[in-house]
């Protein structure tokens, strides 16, 4: 049986925490202005844009526990996947199995501490037109003995334990918009647990429920987070009047919307060698001319000081 009351233990730094904080904020703000923004074309033809969808990456689910048995992942993977794809509206996932999932969401990059490299990942991410990216690990399965019942009348009790990490990234900034750990507890007879000791095998329907419960609770947080992440468009080449974007009609851009340009920002260390980029300020404005299945063509609009990797949005 899987006890409803998991232990879920939150881990972030001080350090990021504050600067997730500051950075929901800018969010909130941004995103509110966006819904009620209306791009001109040139020859002052309004065109309204929706609000486009959000692009994710799903990094392919690591399983970094001594088990022989690799299909835990698998397991956990389906469960999120569904989980993210029927709670997020207006959501375009990138997800292992597609034709075109890239490769670096199959191994994620590091650093040398051995931690994500989350400025390498959102750069990446960036080129694709990804929004967020989220990344998962299985961080352990354990099993134990321990009493449990009322004063006098306690008797002895087998459980396995399954820990998952959750990590959701904004790409614009290396941010972490959710640090999570997740637990389940299974309660199991104890043949299975010294099968556990002896092989480290656990019933796959014990499992499922559990995988399945975690991803439940992920899939709320995940799409929390993308909801309040506003979309942001990547500058990926400029070669004269020619700017290429790394999105397209895939999340609903179309010719003749004028979109706002920002620089990339000064980029910040922070802890464990994570690396930040703030916000960039707005350095002028692009009118698209052509726009194909994941990226687009543009032209500048106002202003010149436009280089690769600044970021667009739509006008407020």
């Amino acid at each position: 049986m899987i006890f409803s009351n998991a232990n879920k233990s939150i881990v972030r730094s001080r350090y990021e925490s504050i600067l997730a904080l500051s950075f929901i904020c800018l969010l909130l703000f941004d995103g509110c202005s966006s819904l009620s923004s209306k791009n001109k074309k040139s020859d002052n033809l309004s065109i309204q844009i929706s609000d486009p969808a959000k692009k994710v990456g799903i990094a392919m689910v690591k399983n970094i526990t001594s088990f022989k048995d690799r299909s835990y992942e698998k397991i956990f993977q389906g469960y999120l996947i569904e989980a993210v794809t029927d709670l997020c509206s207006n959501t375009l996932f990138v997800k292992p199995g597609d034709a075109k999932f890239p490769d670096f969401l199959v191994d994620l990059p590091r650093n040398e501490k051995g931690n994500i490299d989350n400025h390498t990942l959102t750069q990446l991410g960036r080129q694709a037109g990804m929004n967020t990216i989220v990344a998962a690990e299985i961080m352990g399965i354990t099993g134990k003995e321990e009493k449990r019942g009322i004063l006098l009348f306690k008797d002895l009790h087998q459980f396995i334990y399954i820990q998952v990490k959750v990590e959701v990234y904004d790409t614009q900034s290396g941010v972490k918009l959710v640090d999570e750990r997740y637990s389940e507890e299974i309660e199991i007879d104890e043949l299975e647990l010294e099968l556990y000791k002896k092989k480290e095998v656990v019933s796959r329907s014990e499992v499922d429920d559990a995988f399945l419960k975690i991803s439940e609770d992920t899939g709320e947080k995940i799409c929390d987070a993308v909801r309040i992440n506003p979309w942001r468009g990547y500058i990926t080449s400029v070669n004269g009047n020619r700017i290429l974007i790394s999105s397209g009609e895939e999340v609903g851009l179309v010719p003749g919307a004028i979109l706002e340009v920002y620089t990339a920002g000064e980029i910040i260390q922070g802890v464990d060698g994570h690396q930040f980029r703030m916000p960039g300020r707005k350095t002028g404005e692009v009118e698209l001319t052509a726009v194909y299945a994941d990226t687009c063509e543009a032209v500048f609009y106002s202003g010149n000081d436009i280089l690769e990797g600044y970021s667009v949005t739509f006008k407020h």
